[in-house]
């Protein structure tokens, strides 16, 4: 593990070397990071596909490519405007003296971000975008199940930056346990609850400031007035952009049990819909563990009570489990499932749902479908989620002016725009005293003028 510690004290250098970046250096290497994405756009398609045993070019580029180019963009976009000191209000008894409060955003140093493999370029390289932004250098650490990926990523960050400003560590579980017990001033974790437990004992040795997103099951609620056609064609979507594997999929339906029928029958028909491209666009599961794991959810949930629906295309790629009312202890009800299988939950009201809702863990995302802005209201006010999404599933993470992050089981801390910007910077606070020495007027012997000055601070 020399190497990860010698590349670790290379970038401690060079966020002493420069521990204030202004708006120039930071355009400058995002823009680097840019032309990093777009020299290797090619050998990335190529690389995922590889690693997912099959994985359409065209996903990679919109899902991994342009979101994260787009990312670039914003902050080259807004970088000045975030870079801007904040004016705070001096308290008034300081204030009328001439006294200033200000809060300036300065780089925490060493970022560390550790990487998914279910988009591995976008979960690397959002977080770094947020973290140059913010004026920090950074260590990766990509998943090691999609190592082709990994090797190019490795090799576009070595031409575009030098090993001061942007390093990759490419290995296995074991490196990736040294990784996360570096001394960052900051690190970032995509990926699941077992291993985020452990990563916040060991940093919790070390004080480093965390930055969790971690997924959950995210579901979809279909309220009033829901056009069912619509919904389906979103659930095939949510299901099948990147195989479901994606963190903020849609993970289980609720639904009345009179729409159930209505509904099965239109996923038929999106499914045939997606289809027209004989299977060129899908995605496979990314190996034979995780085929597997969802075959085992199938079976315990058909064990507890649940019925099994299989929905596919004669020939096709794309084939969707459904699993229909299991029972409560089944697997699938607690477990997220992170493929094309759909849990469907029914319920006798809305009303109902949200009470459900109400009692477990806070997901990622909650969706939306219907036309009631007195249910949507409703879920608002009475659910936590880290997002809220009206009548579509996924788009919210393309609004880069959005934070993207989770609450409670889900995650803790937030990137992408200004709060990635925000997460990756110390907010410090700056005061200029006042002309008039307000603290001399309340330092002892106390006269008179201390329990006027006293009784004016209550009350201003």
């Amino acid at each position: 593990m020399s190497s990860l510690n010698q590349a670790f004290a290379g970038l401690r250098e060079g966020a002493l070397a420069l521990p204030h970046p202004c708006a120039a250096q930071r355009r400058d290497r995002l823009r680097r990071l840019k032309q990093l994405l777009l020299e290797n756009e090619t050998r990335f398609c190529e690389a995922l596909s590889e690693d997912f045993g099959y994985r359409s070019a065209d996903q990679t580029r919109f899902a991994d490519i342009t979101t994260t180019i787009k990312s670039v963009n914003h902050a080259l976009d807004n970088l000045g405007f975030w870079m801007q000191p904040q004016r705070r209000a001096a308290d008034l008894s300081l204030r009328m003296g001439g006294g200033r409060a200000r809060v300036h955003f300065q780089p925490k140093g060493v970022v560390g971000i550790v990487s998914p493999w279910n988009f591995p370029v976008n979960l690397a390289l959002s977080p770094l975008v947020s973290a140059l932004a913010a004026g920090n250098v950074a260590f990766i650490k990509p998943s090691e199940l999609t190592p082709r990926c990994a090797e190019v990523l490795r090799e576009g960050v070595e031409k575009w930056f030098s090993p001061q400003e942007v390093n990759v560590a490419c290995g296995d579980a074991e490196l990736a346990r040294a990784f996360v017990n570096l001394p960052f001033n900051h690190l970032i974790y995509t990926g699941g609850e077992r291993i985020a437990k452990s990563i916040m004992r060991d940093a919790s040795e070390k004080l480093t400031p965390l930055t969790l997103e971690l997924g959950g099951k995210s579901p979809v609620i279909a309220g009033r007035g829901t056009n069912l056609s619509e919904l389906a064609e979103k659930l095939i979507f949510g299901k099948f952009f990147n195989a479901g594997q994606v963190c903020i999929a849609p993970d289980y339906l609720m639904i009345t049990e009179e729409q159930l029928p209505r509904l099965i029958a239109e996923l038929r028909r999106a499914l045939d819909a997606m289809d027209s491209n004989t299977g060129r666009d899908a995605v496979q599961v990314i190996n034979d563990n995780h085929r597997q794991r969802l075959q085992r959810l199938c079976e315990d949930a058909e064990f507890y009570g649940g019925s099994i629906h299989h929905l596919a295309v004669d020939g096709s790629p794309y084939a969707l489990t459904l699993v229909v009312n299991p029972g409560e202890d089944a697997l699938i009800q607690r477990e997220e499932i992170f493929g094309p299988v759909l849990l469907v939950n029914t319920h006798d009201d809305f009303s109902d749902m949200v009470d459900d809702l109400r009692h477990r863990e806070s997901p990622l995302v909650s969706y939306y479908f219907g036309r009631s802005n007195d249910e949507f209201t409703q879920l608002r006010e009475s659910t936590r989620s880290g997002a809220l999404v009206k009548n579509d599933v996924v788009f919210q993470y393309a609004n880069d002016d959005l934070p993207f992050g989770g609450v409670g089981n889900s995650g803790m801390g937030r990137y992408r725009g200004i709060d990635g910007f925000r997460e990756f910077s110390h907010a410090r606070a700056e005061f200029h005293a006042p002309i008039l020495d307000v603290a001399a007027m309340v330092t002892p012997p106390f006269t008179g003028l201390f329990s006027t000055i006293n009784k004016m601070m209550r009350w201003l």
